[in-house]
């Protein structure tokens, strides 16, 4: 999309050049999770079971805990610190930043696919198999739903932490979280829905599809809106600190859709980095400024701004296929997993950008 303004590239090397540097922090096993602590703790989710735990301003001194006999399927920040594990082998636990474990569910035949934590309501939601449950920020179980009639896929809180959307085959499915009572509100669509995020303003809930589609709906009307093109499917989203943009991966460069008004209904996305070989695989919005970075296949890290041609290369290729990407609360740090077990975090404590950006 032509942008009005001029490019991120003469924006931030004109007179704002952030003074980055990415150091290495090598872990003991692969990377299958990274979350970084509403407060600041950073969380890895290894491929042996273990989840590594501890402050992210000393990544080296990282300390693993035994959780699963398998490997953990969903990993997420808890809602007032720690981490929130889910396992193939059927069991969820509550990981303090110090290593301890409260135990959400045991160990079982249904494995846990599906996690998220509102900061809000201090809840926590998970999918075993088909059910849904709600456990207080303490770890005492609130509820559970009724069995879906397929495999919950995602899940994601509203802003509010008062409702949760359930993704599932054949579309979207709304709970009410306290207790889980109250009538659920299905949202309809076709095929595998794997992938969900609720928008900041509350007003729309968007799904990454098994079909490389999103689909999204408004919530006060139900009025249904389809986003295709994609290379691959669509597993990474990340809104912006304004409210306004819907970064994704998926595609050889980042799209971002804008959500302000009616939503993006008729508007073409705003695209920006990448090449033509690889993908992105994870996008993660700045907590404060107007920009997204974007992790890509070949290890690459970019960065972009809303709604502004270009992009800065942040991290060279290599390194392995991206596990996660997230930043710190301040903004001032970027991490990076991989799956070979490689944690990279880039320091941006300089980085600064106009609150509106410089047009022609």
């Amino acid at each position: 999309m032509p942008s009005e303004f001029g490019s991120f590239q003469d924006e931030i090397y004109a007179d704002r050049l952030p003074q980055s540097r990415v150091d290495l922090f090598p872990q003991e096993a692969g990377i299958v999770g990274l979350a970084v602590a509403r407060k600041g703790g950073i969380g890895l989710a290894l491929d042996d079971g273990r989840v590594a735990v501890g402050d992210l301003a000393a990544p080296a001194e990282l300390v693993p805990v035994e959780v699963h006999d398998g490997v953990s399927l969903s990993f997420a920040p808890g809602p007032q610190g720690g981490f929130v594990s889910g396992g193939d082998d059927g069991r969820a636990a509550l990981i303090g930043g110090d290593g301890k474990i409260t135990e959400l569910v045991a160990p079982g035949k249904e494995w846990v696919g599906a996690v998220t934590t509102s900061a809000a309501s201090c809840l926590i939601a998970l999918g075993t198999a088909k059910t849904l449950r709600v456990f207080d920020a303490a770890g005492k179980a609130l509820g559970a739903a009724p069995p879906a009639g397929s495999t919950i896929a995602a899940l994601a809180f509203n802003p509010k932490g008062k409702r949760i959307a359930v993704a599932h085959y054949g579309g979207v499915t709304l709970w009410w979280s306290g207790g889980l009572t109250g009538t659920p509100k299905p949202l309809n669509w076709k095929g595998s829905h794997i992938a969900a995020t609720w928008s900041p303003d509350g007003r729309f809930v968007v799904t990454g599809t098994q079909d490389k589609e999103l689909h999204g709906w408004r919530v006060e009307d139900e009025v249904d809106m389809r986003m295709s093109g994609y290379s691959a499917k669509v597993k990474s989203f990340a809104w912006s600190a304004d409210e306004r943009w819907l970064a994704c991966a998926g595609s050889p460069s980042v799209t971002c859709w804008d959500f302000s008004g009616k939503g993006p209904m008729g508007r073409p996305p705003h695209q920006f980095g990448g090449s033509e070989e690889y993908l992105a695989t994870h996008v993660a919005s700045h907590p404060k400024l107007p920009i997204v970075a974007a992790a890509f296949e070949d290890g690459r890290i970019e960065m972009g701004r809303f709604g502004v041609e270009g992009q800065v290369l942040l991290k060279e290729v290599g390194g392995g296929l991206p596990t996660g990407l997230a930043w710190s609360p301040d903004g001032g740090k970027l991490v990076m997993s991989t799956e070979d077990g490689e944690l990279f975090i880039v320091d941006l404590d300089d980085l600064k950008v106009a609150a509106s950006p410089k047009k022609r």
